[in-house]
This record gives C-alpha cells, structure tokens and sequence, in this order.
C-alpha cells in the first residue's frame, strides 16, 4: 500500500505546542553553589527575583501569613545572600512558596530524596495511578495461585 501523504494545506495545531511541566524547576546551572545552603540562598534569590512582587512585599505577606512580625525584607535579603550565615527555615520557606506560588525551592532541596511538589489538583491521578500499581500486583498474585492451583491438579 503506497504510503498516504500528508496534507501540506492544514495547519498542525500541536506542532508548537509544549505543555507546562507538572513538577517546576530551576535550571540546573542556575542553583550550583558548593553545599546545600548555598543552592538554598540562590533558590531564594531566584524566587524573589521572578515572583513579580518586591522583596518588602514579600516580607509582608510572609510576616502576614506566619503571623511573624519579625519577618522583614531585611531578613529576606539575608536568605537570599550566599555570603550571609542566615539559611531560611523550614517555616518560613514554606511561608515564601505559599506567598509567590513557587515551588522551585522545595523540589530543589527534596531532589535527593527522590521525592517532589506537584499541585494538590494531580492527587486524585497520583492516588488512581498507585491503586493502579497494586491491582496490577494483585492480579499477579492472583495469576500465580491460579498457576499454583492447576500445577497441584
């Protein structure tokens, strides 16, 4: 059968089409640094750098948010400096991706885990995908009573 030919006429839709990523990251090069506090500062800085907002908002929203007055741009700017001794704490990073929606910083610090961020709407998919996996290794297990059972007849 001669092998069909594409139309030249119609315009490919999907062509230049590229989805967003489910899982957001920094560009590998962009957080090297030579430990982990340092990648930290630098996923920081990048954060505050592309969130849109100013550093002294951003303070004011985490100061808000984690109902700390203590929170200050001043502070915001250690934490995103690699020649300071101040790395940001758990709480207050949380407090930073919930403020500017990104969470580049997390993922970068849960890499070596092997584990990652992913929006709360892709649980329901994660939870089908996983009862997926074990109907999948119930059906194995099934299978092979099965064969055991025949095998003793």
């Amino acid at each position: 059968m001669p092998k069909r030919r594409r139309d030249a006429g119609t315009i490919d839709l999907f062509r230049d089409l590229t989805p967003p990523p489910v899982v957001e990251r920094y560009p590998e090069d962009s957080v090297r640094a030579y430990d982990v506090a340092g990648r930290l500062s630098k996923a920081v800085a990048l954060t505050l750098a592309d969130c849109g907002m100013s550093r002294a908002e951003v303070a004011k929203a985490m100061a808000d948010l984690l109902n700390d007055e203590t929170m200050s741009k001043a502070m915001l700017d250690n934490f995103a400096s690699q020649a300071k001794d101040h790395v940001i704490s758990a709480l207050r990073l949380v407090g930073l991706v919930a403020v500017t929606a990104d969470p580049r910083a997390l993922n970068m610090l849960l890499e070596p885990a092997g584990m990652v961020v992913v929006p709360a709407k892709y649980e329901p998919l994660i939870r089908r995908e996983v009862a997926k996996d074990h109907l999948t290794a119930l059906q194995r297990e099934i299978d092979a009573a099965d064969a055991a059972w025949r095998a003793g007849k």
